[in-house]
């Protein structure tokens, strides 16, 4: 086992290094005030050919792996840029890795360049507001009509629609009173955010989350057979593959807030004096501070091992991605709160943007799965105990 970067993931964090230099603290802070898309930085990452790091180099993709994309993560949040890393999940994992794991050759040549390239962008329509985390209980309904469905539904707490172009919709083509088993008769879709059919209302949030938040209407949506990615009814299993993809890349962005909080204040730490001393000389802010560094690089290990076990499909990537998810959020949290108290009521300035990636933290801790269903799936699956909910 060598835990040592190849010469060509150093080059890929000198490159990523240089791409996030030109994006100053003011930068992102009128992102992060204005709630809007950096597109110019995410422009500058399709012309990079970054976000095709996971595909392969036929859809015009760098052929390597999941892996590379969490070391972009890492090396954007250590670079101060962890609101630009949150914008590799649309396109390359909603949109990306669900066509690369279960698309037709046509559907990958039609799709893959484009998202790699940076022209089109992905939504993932998914959560519905009767159904929660239990995805079986979702009612978007696709009635088959001849070679075409007809869709109708709602979903809720839909991600990033303002800037996207298509979005991967989750609908049950079968009810759940006529399949044997709860997860079946759930298809996936590729539809166009464009059709009239498809109307979407923001939601108003009282936290800071880089991307905004929809309340998402389907009024009879005509989509052909053709939209349909992978096995029809057979969906919800084969969205898992990019459900745990997911998990890992939200995760590393977690991480990576939490990661930039930390440097933030450890930095202040240094330089901040009161009583003739660096208040970093003193163990109530320097143990907190130790401690969430120790907490973050073991969180590192996991979101990179998830990361190679998606990327070779080696071992239970369920349990690595949400155990990957989990330590990223738990010790991104404690970073967070530690930077805070290093700040002390500087914590909340717009200027600094600790409050606004511990608002994101605590989110991300709920978001796209809750650490509560975590613990169900590591306490079933990977310890053998009795189903708890």
């Amino acid at each position: 086992m060598d835990f040592e970067w190849t010469q060509e993931h150093k080059l890929i964090r000198q490159a990523i290094s240089d791409i996030a230099a030109d994006y100053s603290r003011n930068y992102w802070q009128n992102v992060r005030e204005e709630r809007r898309f950096p597109a110019e930085f995410y422009d500058d990452l399709a012309e990079g050919d970054w976000l095709g790091v996971a595909f392969p180099e036929k859809y015009d993709g760098q052929d390597m792996g999941l892996l590379e994309m969490v070391l972009i993560i890492e090396t954007l949040a250590e670079s101060g840029a962890w609101i630009g890393a949150v914008t590799l999940v649309g396109g390359p994992v909603f949109g990306g890795f669900s066509i690369l794991a279960h698309g037709t050759e046509e559907q990958k040549q039609r799709y893959l360049p484009k998202i790699i390239n940076g022209n089109t962008t992905w939504g993932l329509g998914v959560t519905e507001a009767n159904a929660g985390l239990n995805t079986t209980n979702l009612t978007t309904f696709a009635e088959r009509n001849g070679n075409e469905f007809i869709i109708n539904g709602e979903k809720q707490f839909i991600s990033g629609l303002e800037h996207a172009d298509k979005m991967l919709l989750l609908a049950r083509t079968a009810h759940k009173e006529d399949v044997e088993m709860p997860a079946d008769g759930i298809t996936m879709f590729i539809v166009d955010l464009n059709d009239n059919a498809i109307e979407y209302s923001e939601i108003p949030l009282d936290i800071y989350y880089p991307e905004r938040t929809y309340q998402v209407h389907i009024n009879s949506l005509r989509v052909s057979e053709s939209q349909i990615l992978g096995t029809e009814g057979d969906g919800l299993r084969q969205m898992f593959d990019t459900l745990n993809a997911e998990r890992i890349v939200l995760g590393a962005c977690t991480w990576g807030a939490g990661k930039s909080t930390l440097e933030s204040a450890v930095e202040h730490a240094k330089e901040r004096e009161v009583w003739s001393q660096a208040i970093g000389g003193h163990q109530a802010i320097q143990h907190p501070l130790a401690d969430a560094h120790a907490d973050l690089e073991s969180a590192r290990l996991a979101l990179e091992k998830a990361a190679w076990q998606q990327s070779t499909q080696t071992g239970d990537v369920g349990e690595a991605a949400n155990l990957a998810n989990l330590q990223a959020g738990k010790s991104a949290f404690e970073a967070a709160e530690a930077a805070m108290t290093t700040f002390g009521g500087m914590s909340a300035s717009a200027e600094i943007g600790i409050s606004a990636a511990w608002e994101f933290i605590r989110h991300a801790r709920t978001v796209p799965i809750s650490e509560e269903m975590i613990w169900n799936y590591l306490g079933t699956h990977s310890l053998d105990l009795p189903r708890s909910y």
